[in-house]
Parts: structure tokens; C-alpha cells; sequence
């Protein structure tokens, strides 16, 4: 990256910078942990009805507008000033949100999904794009480990606080407490004292800068394989994701309690791992490599659990496996950071959010056919290995890329 990229200065972090980072940390948090209720909240709606077609539509409906809009999202995030943007977003997601706690039917449900994530598509990606303005690419690995750190907690909290409040209080409220928290995150918002502003220079063809995320993605010779690898890798732990509650229930008869503390333990692991990862001010070579090594680490512990004797073993696997997550959840979000020039950076991460989304959802449905063949320990074993295997080769691919980049800066 060009010394010229304004993201790149020497700015101690402290001040106004480390408040900015620490609001948005609390109230994204906030708003993570809403979600999380949410989405207990939702699925309990729709589960007990009988329509497997209606759950399914659910994820379906949660996943495809992060897709399908992310060319034109990635766009917006770099053309309009950031605050007045996600300030609106937020309000967006508020008003639909206090939607799907008045409207209970299951069309509605899927239908306000739809245009909440449609929201959420554009709001991703401008929140991604902001943090590294705030700032700048010296300190983005700091605060990346502070907001994993949080959406960690709130991965962990949320589950059993949504149970809690949905036995206590019915389906609506959790829905309702979701608008209250993209409500306080747009308070955060408006806080901050930073801001992104788009390049009108940078501006050209609107159908040709829809797709520059994903052609500096393409053509770099770091991103390109870094990109897949992630990709494999969600592959990979998605198909996990969906044998877990057989693993534990039908192949342990472990109880409802077991199969939820592994969610639990697996959340305090990324909170570890991504604090560990903000403490790095390392180069990128470092952070291929420590992304590379991460998911090397979770391909192996996730072969391991499809090795062990009962519901108890898994749980030590389970939480070092989300430490080596929190580990690479930073070390790729600060790579693609790095890697990608201030013009086009909410495009980027437009384009990385759509890839790893497409992966999330082929996985659920490869994990369910593969499932129809194979045991669940089978599938820990078959996912794991991919996530090694794909690991070793993008991970040497991405390295090889990079050297070769600082070997030709050098004049080598």
C-alpha cells in the first residue's frame, strides 16, 4: 500500500481514536447480542409450526440479500460519508426489526428477514470500512480484536439470554429488545467523532466500480488465495455446524444443556483468541502466516472431536478451536485491510461478506446430504481434514504470493 493511502499515519492509539474504537465496540456489541436473541427468538417461531420448508426459508432469507446486494452495497459504502450512511441504515433496521415483533406470520417472517438483511448487507460493510478510517491500517489489528472480542460475547451470551427471555416473555419481546439495540447502534454512531468520506476523483462507471471488490480481489496475488481459504474453510466448518446437534444428541445422547454449553464454550474461545490477536502490530506476512497456522489448528482439533469417546472431550477441543477462529477471524479481517486501498475498501469487504456467506450457506447444504450418507463423527473427520488441507495449500500459495511481491519490491 501506497504511503500516500490516507489510512496510513502515525497516530497514537488514544484519544478520540481509542474512544471511537471503544463505542463501537460496546454498542455493535450491543447490537450483536440483540441479534443473537433475535435469532432464538425467530426460529422458535417458525420450528414448532411443522414447515421445515419455512426454516429453511428462514436461513435462506437471512443469507442471500448479503449476496445478492453486496455489488451495489460495496458501492453506496464508498461513494456516500459513512456516518450519515450507517445513521440511516441503523434506522432502517430498527423500524424492521419492531416489524417482525408485531407481525408473527411466517410469510411476514420471511419476508422482513429478507429486508432486514438487505439492511444489514449495506451496513456490514460500511461499519467494516469505518473502523479502518477511524483507525488507520497502523492500528486496525487492535481495534479488530476489540470488536471480535465483543461479538465473541455476544455469541455467548445471546443463545441463553433469548431462551431465558422467550420463556419468560413470549416471542415478541426478544424482537423487540433487537430494535432497542440497532437503536443504541446508531446512537453509537452518531457519537463517534470520526467519519469516512468518499474520493470523487477515484469515481468511474457505475456498473465498472460495482465490481472493483471483486477484481482487486482477483488480481491479488495475496487476497486471491487468502479469500479462498477462508471460503474453504467456512465450507468446511459449516458442514461441522450442522452434524454438531446429532454428534452430541444422537451420537452421545448428550442432552439439550451439552449441545448448548459447546455454542458457549466455543464463543469464550474466539473472545481469547481475538484479544490475543489485538495485541499484534505485526506485518502481513505474519498475518498470512498466523491465518494459515489458525485454521490448520481448528482443521485438526475438529478431526480430533470426531476421534473422542464421550460429550466431555469434546468441550476442551471446542474452546481451543475458538481460540485459533478469534485468531484468524482478526488476522484476515486486517489483511484484507491492509491489502486494499482506502477508495475501494467498502467494496472489499462488500465482496469478502458474499463470498463467505455463499460458503456458510453451501455448507448447510452440503452437511445436510452428507449427513444422509455418512455418521456424524464421519463428518468431523471429513471437515476437518478439508479445513487442514485447505489451509496448507492457500495458506503456502498466499505466503509464496507475498514473498515474492517483497522480493520485487526489493529488487530482487
Amino acid at each position: 500500500m501506497s504511503s500516500e493511502d490516507p489510512a496510513v499515519r502515525d497516530v497514537p492509539y488514544a484519544g478520540a481514536l481509542r474512544r471511537d474504537v471503544n463505542l463501537l465496540a460496546i454498542f455493535r456489541g450491543v447490537s450483536f447480542l440483540g441479534d443473537a436473541l433475535a435469532l432464538v427468538a425467530l426460529y422458535l417461531r417458525v420450528a414448532p409450526r411443522g414447515h421445515a420448508w419455512a426454516v429453511a426459508a428462514l436461513g435462506v432469507a437471512s443469507a442471500l440479500p448479503l449476496v445478492l446486494f453486496a455489488p451495489v452495497a460495496g458501492l453506496v459504502v464508498d461513494r456516500v460519508r459513512a456516518k450519515p450512511l450507517l445513521i440511516s441504515l441503523g434506522a432502517g433496521e430498527t423500524l424492521v426489526c419492531a416489524g417482525l415483533g408485531y407481525w408473527h406470520s411466517v410469510p411476514a417472517t420471511i419476508a422482513l428477514i429478507f429486508a432486514l438483511n438487505a439492511v444489514v448487507a449495506f451496513s456490514m460493510p460500511g461499519y467494516s470500512a469505518l473502523v479502518v478510517a477511524i483507525t488507520g491500517t497502523e492500528h486496525v489489528t487492535r481495534a479488530q480484536g476489540v470488536l471480535q472480542g465483543t461479538q465473541g460475547a455476544a455469541s455467548v451470551l445471546g443463545p441463553v439470554l433469548g431462551g431465558l427471555l422467550v420463556g419468560a416473555t413470549g416471542q415478541s419481546w426478544p424482537l423487540y429488545v433487537d430494535a432497542i439495540s440497532f437503536a443504541l447502534g446508531t446512537v453509537g454512531t452518531m457519537l463517534i467523532t470520526h467519519d469516512r468520506r468518499p474520493d470523487p476523483s477515484t469515481r468511474g462507471g457505475v456498473r465498472e466500480d460495482m465490481m472493483a471488490g471483486v477484481r482487486l480481489i482477483a488480481r491479488d496475488e495475496v487476497l486471491r488465495p487468502v479469500t479462498l481459504n477462508v471460503c474453504f474453510f467456512l465450507l468446511a466448518l459449516g458442514m461441522v455446524n450442522v452434524a454438531e446437534v446429532f454428534y452430541v444428541t444422537v451420537s452421545f445422547h448428550g442432552s439439550a444443556l451439552a449441545y448448548g454449553a459447546l455454542g458457549a464454550t466455543f464463543g469464550l474461545g474466539t473472545i481469547v483468541g481475538a484479544i490475543y490477536a489485538s495485541r499484534w502490530k505485526k506485518s502481513e506476512d505474519f498475518l498470512a502466516r498466523a491465518l494459515g497456522g489458525a485454521i490448520v489448528l481448528v482443521g485438526l482439533f475438529i478431526t480430533a472431536i470426531g476421534f473422542v469417546a464421550n460429550v466431555g472431550q469434546i468441550y476442551p477441543f471446542m474452546i481451543a478451536t475458538g481460540v485459533a477462529v478469534g485468531v484468524a477471524n482478526v488476522a484476515a479481517t486486517t489483511l484484507f485491510a491492509l491489502r486494499s486501498p482506502e477508495a475501494v475498501r467498502g467494496r472489499v469487504f462488500a465482496a469478502l461478506s458474499a463470498g463467505t456467506t455463499s460458503a456458510q450457506v453451501g455448507a448447510t447444504v452440503i452437511g445436510g446430504a452428507v449427513l444422509a450418507v455418512i455418521t456424524p463423527r464421519d463428518v468431523y473427520r471429513v471437515g476437518g481434514g478439508l479445513a487442514t488441507l485447505s489451509a496448507l495449500v492457500f495458506g503456502y500459495l498466499a505466503l509464496r504470493a507475498r514473498r515474492r511481491l517483497v522480493a520485487f519490491a526489493q529488487g530482487d
